[in-house]
């Protein structure tokens, strides 16, 4: 494929969706262009503006916060495997507190859901899978801690 043609397919793609320049350059690298033909490629696509990584990680973290609900440590680690800055990444993180979806509410919206899925009775297990379960979808330790402990609240207040 000649530089022009993948530059053409690349450019519509980034207008439909946002892409960071790691996943466009290895896009490129797929179709077998020489280094000069990427780099004139990435340059062309930043000055007209369908690639820019700042807008990609905001708008990544939003959304996987807000439909995915992820916590802030897989966003952030799954930033950083995009290959994005340490500060762009921190800023995208940083930005999840102006969405006014409050990451300790998600977290114990997605173990209610999980625990009336559960089977386990004993509750030291049953606490374990949930915290798992929490942890494996990006949620910091206290922010789990807090979330377990309002829906033990809860499960008392409902069975007394």
């Amino acid at each position: 494929m000649n530089a022009r043609k993948a530059l053409q397919i690349i450019a519509a793609r980034c207008s439909r969706r946002e892409y960071s320049s790691f996943e466009i350059r290895a896009w490129l690298l797929r179709r077998e262009l020489t280094e000069e033909e990427i780099t004139s490629c990435m340059i062309y696509l930043q000055e007209h503006h369908f690639v820019n990584d700042e807008r990609f990680a905001m708008a990544y973290a939003r959304d996987q916060f807000r439909f995915k609900r992820w916590g802030r440590l897989k966003i952030e680690q799954a930033l950083r495997r995009k290959q994005l800055p340490g500060e762009l990444v921190a800023r995208a993180i940083a930005s999840l507190d102006d969405t006014g979806i409050n990451q300790e509410e998600t977290c114990l919206y997605l173990l209610q859901q999980k625990a009336g899925n559960l089977k386990e009775d004993d509750p030291y297990k049953r606490k374990a899978k949930l915290f798992r379960f929490a942890s494996g979808r990006g949620f910091d330790f206290e922010t789990i801690l807090r979330a377990l402990e309002t829906l033990d609240k809860k499960e008392r207040e409902r069975d007394a």
